[in-house]
């Protein structure tokens, strides 16, 4: 049997449940996103909540995928944006 949409988690909570956001910043984004036609993703990433390799790794894990994770050179940077973003975001909140 194939999987359908309603077989896998909402992105919102893949994201809660990996500790990227709070329920807060879903529903700002779900509201956001209300009438726009945009994809919950990108209002995400439009906000500033998240960032692009984020989101990547959560629509994989919602699929019930693992993306493999590069190692060597530049997988550091990769790194270190995500950081950056992660640190913005609790520099704001505070």
């Amino acid at each position: 049997m194939q999987a359908t949409w309603s077989d896998q988690p909402l992105l919102g909570s893949v994201l809660v449940g990996h500790g990227v956001l709070e329920e807060d910043d879903v529903e700002e984004a779900v509201r956001a996103q209300s009438g726009s036609g945009e994809r919950l993703g990108e209002v995400l990433v439009g906000l500033g909540l998240i960032c692009r390799p984020e989101l990547d790794r959560a629509i994989a894990t919602q699929s019930g995928h693992e993306l493999d994770e590069e190692v060597g050179f530049g997988s550091g940077l990769r790194a270190a944006i995500e950081r950056r973003h992660r640190d913005r975001r609790s520099f704001a909140i505070s």
